[in-house]
Parts: C-alpha cells; sequence; structure tokens
C-alpha cells in the first residue's frame, strides 16, 4: 500500500469526512479478506494486518452472508448472466438490499444491482 498513492490519499479524506458525519459504512467478510490477500501479496502482513486493525478499530459494520444469501446471490448471477456480475458483487448486492444500503463507494466498475447508488472514488477530487 502506498499512502502517497492518490487513491489512498483519496480513501482516508473521504472516509473521514463519513465518519465525522456519522455515517453508517458497511463491508463485508469477502471484500475484507479480498483485499487482505492482496495486501499481503502485494506489499507484505504487516500492512495486511494494519489494514484488518483499522477496520477493527472503527465503526464499520461487517456483514456476513448467511445460506439464503448465497440462494439470492445465485438468482442474481442465473438473470444477469449477459451483465458477467461476480460472485462477490451478487453477494454483496444481497447483503446490501437486505439491509437497505442503496449506495456505494468503489474504485471498481460495480454494476447497479437493485438501483444502488454508485460513486466511483476515482472521480472524486
Amino acid at each position: 500500500m502506498d499512502r502517497a498513492d492518490n487513491n489512498h490519499q483519496k480513501t482516508v479524506r473521504i472516509m473521514d469526512h463519513l465518519a465525522k458525519n456519522n455515517y453508517q459504512m458497511f463491508s463485508s467478510v469477502q471484500v475484507i479478506s479480498e483485499v487482505y490477500g492482496a495486501l499481503s501479496r502485494e506489499v507484505g502482513v504487516s500492512i495486511a494486518l494494519e489494514f484488518v486493525d483499522s477496520i477493527l478499530q472503527s465503526d464499520m459494520e461487517i456483514l456476513f452472508p448467511q445460506r439464503a444469501d448465497l440462494i439470492s446471490s445465485y438468482r442474481i448471477l442465473r438473470s444477469n448472466r449477459e451483465r458477467q456480475v461476480t460472485l462477490r458483487e451478487s453477494l454483496m448486492a444481497s447483503l446490501m438490499q437486505k439491509r437497505g444500503v442503496n449506495q456505494i463507494l468503489t474504485f471498481t466498475y460495480w454494476h447497479s444491482l437493485f438501483g444502488t447508488q454508485v460513486s466511483n472514488l476515482t472521480t472524486f477530487s
């Protein structure tokens, strides 16, 4: 993780803003696991552990899928074959719908499932 990277700096500013304004933030165990794995491979276990520690110290709610969420995710995948939605994306959409979350911040492309409002972090200044 390069703390001088523009994306890192943007994310820190945005997350600080959201926290100061008492926005409830969510992530999923799948996303945290993927980020931990990528950080561990690319920059080392120490940084990956620091990432997990910062998540655990925050007020971010971690969403865990249940069997019903996987079934919902499977239905999303089947009905969106032409859109090439990933399992992670369909699980997140299912969890978000269940929790009433209708906005997402991301650095990557996100299929707007269930009418989710998408804000791409690369467009923030």
